[in-house]
């Protein structure tokens, strides 16, 4: 049985009327009223038929204007924009009424007509929202709804009203508390309705309402999901229209000539002056934005780094250069780093891009890796490897450390003028009785460091010029005292005696009395690196030192070296899990990332050769990028990290 459209005929002469019979005894396929059965069951009028289309029902529902025929309508096109079969350009009433319903209660709200509002009001409001949103999925909707000249308008004034009733306290009432879960819903399904609606407003103005009032958003709302929607929107809104752009005219747009001629002069006039909403963003909300990337939330850091994408490469034209677009961009990248004052947002990029870029990579780690064999190059000759005198400390080191209070003067000195050694004692076979002026690497002769010591700081007990000594300064350690302190200085140091060669007769061997493990520097050094060489752990030596001074001079174990180097450089690239070559597991969050920090370090270091930047930069990144890099090789083959980088660390 066929369906047809039209209304039903009725007879005149029976409410029911029998099934059309062929005249072979089968129904025919015209149009009956009823049903019969073998059992002589009669079905009622419009049985089996199902009526007017869902579509034209809502249609007629909402011209009807009652309430009940409304909530059905708009509950009807809730679950039909669900499928994807509404069509607002099919059906531009349907979008009218929904824009109506949608927008109605914060209507009243602006006209402060509180008591009006009823809770149909904000359910038609909800429903009329939510089939919006549901809508917009679709391209034809969308380009629909962009047209509807009053709806950005309407946007923003929802936006308006609800971010102040979430962050600013505005409109709190008890007779709309009640709606406070509903507002909720409402502020979600707008931003998400707005999110690809905003890709068709473009050119936006520095004082545009829609993207100043969303960008406080960002600065306000503490919801991730708010955060993420608000930002793709603002992406959006940076759009300019393509310099080859040229006006076209539509005659069912502009009605004449002249008309046309107008609307182009004035597109003219707003592409030469600068004002774009770019420039409206001010430094402080820009730090806010970049300190959310503290936050641990790759989905949330994707879209924060998304967006600085777009503000960095944004061709609008800044209002101090006008007549380029890198000298914009550039001063943009400036304003975003803060680089000329507080350079903070730099901080904040410099640290957290690195580890952005590797985030969620299956790499290395450097402390699985073993160590290189630390290996002591030989000595050039026995003359050449140990000064023969002690460096002085330089007028300025001097100043400092002769007002130094004991023991802190004496173990000062001691480092800036010696250094830790650890080779073995080389016993000597001359026979020359001047012991003492025999010079080994690895070891100094008590009396030689105290002399040293002594003379070094000879004003403060010299008296032989006639003057007192002077009282500004705290007197010597004793002789003994000094000795003793050697080994706090240098923990791996020991003070010993060691016998000479036996002499002619029955006379006992002389004694020397060396401190072992220390050698007397080439220059004195600083402070810093002299504690720091003391007190860090003593190499292993792998070469006999009684050998060192049979070779050539100027020999070095290249070979044996370059060995064990390449050997552990194989053992990295073979074992373990690494970076795959073909990239599988590098995410969008790592390649925005390298693209950001690879810019930002070509335009302020390379380009600008900012030497601050640089130190900022290699102080958060020194101690443990160069090492995963060199666990990590295939990041070089990926192309995740540039090799010109490394050049900042050293």
């Amino acid at each position: 049985m066929t369906n047809v459209s039209g209304l039903v005929p009725i007879t005149v002469t029976s409410r029911y009327t029998t099934a059309n019979v062929s005249q072979n005894g089968n129904e025919s396929n015209g149009y009956i009223s009823t049903a019969y059965s073998g059992y002589g069951y009669m079905a009622p009028i419009g049985y089996g038929h199902r009526g007017v289309e869902d579509i034209n029902r809502v249609i007629m529902s909402l011209k009807s204007g009652i309430d009940s025929e409304v909530k059905w309508a708009l509950s009807t096109l809730t679950r039909i924009s669900l499928s994807g079969n509404l069509s607002l350009e099919s059906s531009p009433f349907i979008g009218q009424e929904l824009i109506k319903y949608f927008i109605k209660p914060y209507q009243l709200f602006v006209e402060k007509k509180f008591n009006k509002v009823k809770q149909d009001h904000i359910g038609f409001s909800l429903d009329s929202l939510l089939t919006l949103r549901n809508s917009v999925q679709d391209l034809h909707n969308q380009q629909w709804l962009a047209e509807v000249k009053t709806f950005k308008k309407s946007i923003i004034e929802v936006i308006k009203f609800l971010s102040n009733w979430f962050y600013n306290g505005t409109y709190h009432s008890y007779s709309l508390s009640q709606y406070d879960n509903q507002f909720k819903e409402a502020f979600l399904y707008v931003l998400d309705l707005l999110e690809p609606l905003s890709c068709y407003y473009i050119d936006n103005t520095k004082h545009d309402p829609l993207f100043n009032l969303l960008f406080s958003i960002v600065t306000l709302t503490t919801d991730k999901t708010i955060l993420i929607s608000v930002l793709k929107s603002l992406s959006h809104l940076l759009i300019i229209r393509d310099k080859n752009f040229k006006f076209e005219q539509i005659e069912d747009d502009v009605g004449d000539d002249h008309d046309a001629h107008l609307h182009e002069e004035e597109t003219k006039e707003i592409d030469l002056i600068p004002n774009n909403c770019i420039d409206s963003i001010t430094t402080t909300q820009l730090e806010s934005l970049i300190n959310k990337l503290l936050i641990s939330d790759n989905e949330l850091n994707f879209a924060i780094l998304d967006f600085i994408k777009n503000y960095l490469h944004s061709e609008a034209l800044h209002p101090d250069y006008p007549n380029s677009v890198r000298d914009s961009q550039i001063h943009r990248l400036n304003l975003l780093l803060e680089i000329n004052t507080t350079k903070s947002n730099y901080h904040t990029l410099v640290k957290q891009l690195p580890l952005l870029l590797l985030a969620n990579l299956p790499l290395n780690d450097p402390s699985n890796i073993k160590p290189i064999p630390q290996l002591n190059l030989t000595k050039r000759s026995q003359f050449s490897g140990v000064p023969t005198t002690l460096p002085e400390l330089t007028p300025d080191l001097y100043a400092i450390i002769v007002r130094f209070p004991e023991p802190l003067r004496a173990t000062t000195w001691l480092r800036c003028c010696y250094e830790p050694f650890a080779h073995t004692r080389i016993n000597s076979t001359s026979n020359n009785n001047d012991s003492n002026s025999i010079v080994v690497p690895g070891e100094v002769t008590q009396i030689s460091l105290w002399k040293a010591y002594e003379s070094q700081f000879q004003e403060i007990w010299d008296t032989s010029d006639g003057k007192t000594a002077s009282s500004e300064y705290k007197p010597l350690l004793p002789a003994v005292d000094f000795i003793k302190n050697v080994s706090r200085a240098f923990p791996n140091s020991e003070a010993m005696v060691v016998n000479l060669d036996q002499q002619e007769g029955d006379a006992p061997p002389k004694k020397k009395f060396i401190i072992k493990g220390i050698q007397p520097r080439q220059f004195s050094v600083s402070i810093e690196v002299g504690n720091y060489e003391a007190l860090k752990p003593p190499p292993i030596s792998s070469t006999n030192p009684e050998e060192n001074y049979k070779l050539p001079i100027g020999h070095i174990d290249s070979e044996k070296f370059n060995h064990s180097l390449n050997a552990l450089t194989e053992s990295i690239i073979s074992d373990g899990p690494r970076l795959s070559k073909n990239m599988d597991s590098v995410n969008v969050l790592n390649l925005i990332s390298y693209e950001l920090l690879d810019y930002i370090l070509t335009e302020v270091l390379e380009v600008q050769g900012n030497a601050k930047a640089e130190n900022i930069f290699r102080l958060y990144n020194n101690h443990w990028l160069p090492d995963l890099v060199y666990a990590n090789p295939t990041l070089l083959d990926s192309g995740l990290f540039n090799p010109k980088w490394l050049k900042y660390f050293f």
